[in-house]
């Protein structure tokens, strides 16, 4: 809709096609895709060449068995830009004439997805995309344009850093320029594309010093099964030999993924002298649909043997002390800690678990009452078999555990409700395991007052102290 600031009369531009329905406009604004999905959450693109054409189904994911989403078109209005994922490995960058359906592909990385689009001057032409691998790198549809050239004279300017251009003048030449990396949270710069002068605007929580704050690594392996598996290593600066570990799986999980960036669990780890190891595991996103697809219907199978695999390869590779580790997570990620210590009660010391959920039948009656996708999402990412959902729920499985146990949780929570964590609190103590719980009744999914949060990492630490050895909270 096109709303009259003045009158409040408020015009259609255009209507989708498809339900739950994103739409992308051209150069001169006029509504040209729109990508959605109906309940049964297989994605649709249709394009249409004007505004008052038809729409055409251009991709359908029940048909193709991929995704594709436009990212912008080329000043001409005729050539598209779509991020289109591959039967094997990770998504490409493809160049579509809207006129023919000719497709090139302009841009591929060996090993990741594009991770966000490189934009023209003017915020709407697509000319490259950084990659988040080892570190976040950037590449271009062509390494001669004014944008490359501008963009890795910045990087040489900044080494070490990851450089974007947020904004600039309509002249060009002033420009906005953030920079960070994993031990800095970021500087912006106004910098002078004649005189090549970079003045400081601001730093993000410059509190922090980047200069005590503990790199990330990049880590490869192989699952049992052979599939690649990346992640990040964070380590205290300065250590040495075998460490006490705490190995983080993240949350959503299905299309989530851990960055180069700050994690800011991470670093409070590495301070308390902990090895924190974050794996991408199947199901990620970030590796290409095949690496997600994997993850379907894993929960607590393949998906939580990628963790098992993982912190078995940090104690082959000395990282890690095999007497002093311990899983902790939130959301499903306090889900695969639970989980990792009953499938595997003597390779872990503790689990601690924050907003988790570990009730997966009560998750799916939950979920299923919302809405009809979302129950879909349910059976095709965990399943929907009953039984076999209290087979992998770590409430089920409290007879298994033998290690301590800390859980968190909130009062207001509507995506892990506090009634997953009250019946595994339950559970363990029937199973006479060890545990501990923090309830806060004003808190969502995730702790936010200040106060909250500083009672709740300072359990945490000192949980973790007990049972790893690491330095509790001061």
């Amino acid at each position: 809709m096109t709303l009259d600031a003045y009158n409040g009369k408020l015009d259609t531009v255009a209507t989708a096609p498809i339900r739950r329905a994103d739409f992308v406009v051209d150069a001169t604004g006029q509504v040209r895709f729109a990508l959605g999905a109906g309940e049964d959450n297989a994605s649709k693109l249709y394009h249409r060449a004007t505004s008052d054409a038809p729409w055409t189904l251009i991709n359908d994911e029940n048909t193709t068995q991929r995704v594709e989403v436009p990212r912008g078109f080329a000043p001409d209005g005729r050539t598209a830009y779509l991020q289109v994922e591959q039967r094997e490995g990770p998504d490409a960058i493809v160049a579509l004439d809207t006129v023919t359906g000719e497709r090139t592909q302009v841009l591929r990385d060996a090993v990741v997805d594009p991770y966000r689009i490189i934009r023209a001057p003017g915020g709407r032409t697509p000319v490259g995309s950084f990659f988040m691998h080892d570190r976040l790198r950037t590449a271009f549809f062509d390494e001669t344009s004014e944008t490359a050239r501008l963009y890795r004279k910045l990087e040489r300017s900044f080494p070490g850093h990851s450089v974007l251009i947020t904004s600039g003048t309509r002249d060009g030449r002033l420009k906005v320029v953030h920079i960070w990396n994993d031990t800095s949270p970021g500087d912006f710069y106004l910098f002078n594309t004649e005189t090549n002068a970079a003045d400081m605007i601001f730093s993000r929580r410059s509190w922090l010093d980047p200069a005590t704050l503990a790199p990330s690594e990049s880590v490869a392996l192989e699952a049992r099964d052979g599939l690649p598996l990346h992640g990040y290593l964070t380590r205290p600066r300065g250590s040495r030999g075998p460490l006490p570990l705490v190995v983080m799986p993240h949350g959503g999980p299905i299309g989530i993924f851990d960055r180069w960036e700050i994690d800011d669990e991470a670093q409070m780890l590495a301070r308390a002298g902990y090895a924190v190891l974050r794996l991408n595991f199947r199901g990620s996103g970030n590796y290409g649909r095949a690496h997600m697809q994997a993850g379907a219907r894993e929960w607590g199978g393949a998906m939580q043997d990628d963790l098992t695999d993982a912190t078995r390869w940090a104690i082959e590779q000395k990282i890690a002390d095999p007497q002093r580790i311990c899983l902790y997570g939130a959301s499903y990620g306090g889900y695969a800690a639970l989980m990792g210590v009953a499938r595997e009660p003597a390779l872990y010391r503790c689990a601690a678990g924050y907003v988790g959920v570990y009730d997966l039948e009560l998750m799916h009656r939950q979920k299923s009452r919302h809405a009809k996708w979302l129950g879909n999402y349910m059976d095709d990412w965990v399943g929907d078999e009953r039984a076999a959902l209290a087979d992998i729920s770590p409430t089920s499985l409290a007879p298994k555990i033998r290690v301590p146990v800390f859980l968190a949780a909130g009062g207001k929570d509507e995506i892990a409700p506090q009634a997953h964590t009250e019946r595994m609190e339950k559970a363990l103590k029937a199973a006479g395991v060890p545990v501990e719980a923090l309830y806060v009744r004003t808190e969502g999914h995730g702790f936010y007052a200040e106060e909250n949060r500083r009672a709740y990492y300072n359990r945490l630490l000192g949980f973790l102290s007990r049972h790893l050895g690491g330095a509790a909270a001061k």
